[in-house]
């Protein structure tokens, strides 16, 4: 019989590659264990830099700080870490956080009013050339996104691009799980009505 104790030893010496992002974190906040952190931020941080370059307009260089503050915040919070948290929704929340602050603060949401505004003058001249395949629907789907309010597209990213589930949306976002789902039906009909002659794709 292997006694309890040795499984603890066993996941010390694990390597860190096999560890979950929770047993990761628990190191991190534990220790201030920096390989532990350093793989946390070789997992998410591509992630998180195409979380903030789709919702700050393409912006890839303001993108790539808000991912850095990301991450830099994981590692000051690591004392408030909860052993019973998820990290990926955690992540999200902070990322979130910040992405909400940026359009508050720092103009994003007049960039992005111009933006919409020029990208549709654009999807005008284009209308007559559209072809049905994989890469004008991406542009059609880019085009209806950029024209949605910005919690909007961050629901659109947070469901369909990160994959997270309604439960971690609603610890994302801070809303109740009824109202991702609603938001959820909205924004797939809204898209269904609007990308409707790209059908078969």
């Amino acid at each position: 019989m292997i006694m309890p104790f040795l499984f603890n030893i066993r996941d010390k010496v694990r390597p860190l590659n096999q560890l979950t992002d929770e047993q990761l974190m628990q190191r991190v906040a534990a220790k201030d264990d920096d390989r532990a952190f350093d793989e946390l931020y070789h997992r998410h941080a591509r992630r998180v830099m195409g979380f903030f370059y789709r919702q700050m307009n393409r912006d890839e260089e303001r993108a790539s700080d808000l991912m850095q503050d990301t991450l830099m915040r994981v590692w000051t919070a690591r004392q408030r870490w909860n052993v019973d948290t998820e990290f990926l929704p955690w992540l999200f929340t902070i990322a979130f956080n910040i992405c909400k602050n940026e359009y508050r603060h720092n103009g994003y949401k007049a960039d992005y009013e111009q933006h919409v505004l020029h990208t549709q003058d654009e999807d005008c001249a284009d209308d007559a050339e559209l072809e049905i395949d994989a890469k004008f629907f991406d542009k059609a789907l880019q085009s209806v996104l950029d024209s949605m309010p910005p919690e909007m597209r961050t629901l659109f990213s947070l469901r369909f691009e990160e994959e997270l589930s309604v439960p971690q949306i609603s610890v994302v976002m801070g809303i109740p799980q009824g109202t991702v789902k609603s938001r959820i039906h909205s924004l797939t009909r809204t898209l269904k009505e609007k990308l409707k002659e790209y059908g078969n794709i």
